[in-house]
């Protein structure tokens, strides 16, 4: 049974959503989850996406992840990635994860994350792990780090569609808890 599961999907289509309802109803049944999320920075006054931070999700210790506003680091559309930020949280986000977790939950595999070894390194060991892993991948993204994930024997990836979104947490949930017992 494969126990590495992706999610995919185009912007907005809701992956990080049933990664969340995974993780709320894994806990709820007593398992615990660590890993990293990626969520969107927001502007205070228009409400505008700026960025994105990275955040341990066992510890909730957070960077930012890339920023309109940032000067240096490499480039992604109109964002730049702050590498020793992402280093920083994935170094321990996915140790303690790797120690302490029963599931290691990734949001996002995608190209900002990627720029980061840590990271790159972290979910190389969470696929190789003896226990199972949810993440949300980049759609389109077939090369480099992320089409080596989506062809690896160990995955499977599901694309999060407007018929299946609201059920999806549930079916995900239960297959992960399936491999854990």
């Amino acid at each position: 049974m494969t126990t590495n599961l992706l999610v995919t999907g185009p912007p907005r289509s809701g992956k990080t959503t049933v990664l969340q309802r995974v993780r709320e109803r894994l806990e709820s049944e007593g398992y615990r989850t660590g890993g990293i999320a990626c969520p969107e920075l927001r502007s205070e006054d228009d409400n505008d996406r700026v960025g994105f931070e990275i955040v341990d999700l066992m510890s909730s210790d957070s960077r930012v992840l890339a920023h309109v506003d940032r000067a240096d680091g490499p480039t992604v559309g109109k964002y730049r990635v702050n590498v020793e930020g992402v280093d920083a949280i994935c170094e321990a986000a996915f140790e303690r994860a790797l120690a302490d977790a029963d599931v290691l939950v990734v949001d996002e595999i995608a190209p900002m994350e990627v720029y980061s070894e840590a990271f790159v390194r972290g979910v190389r060991q969470g696929l190789d792990a003896d226990r199972p892993l949810a993440a949300a991948i980049h759609y389109h993204a077939t090369d480099g780090f992320i089409g080596e994930v989506k062809a690896r024997d160990d995955t499977e990836t599901i694309e999060v569609t407007d018929s299946m979104r609201d059920d999806l947490p549930d079916q995900l949930t239960a297959r992960l808890i399936q491999a854990l017992d």
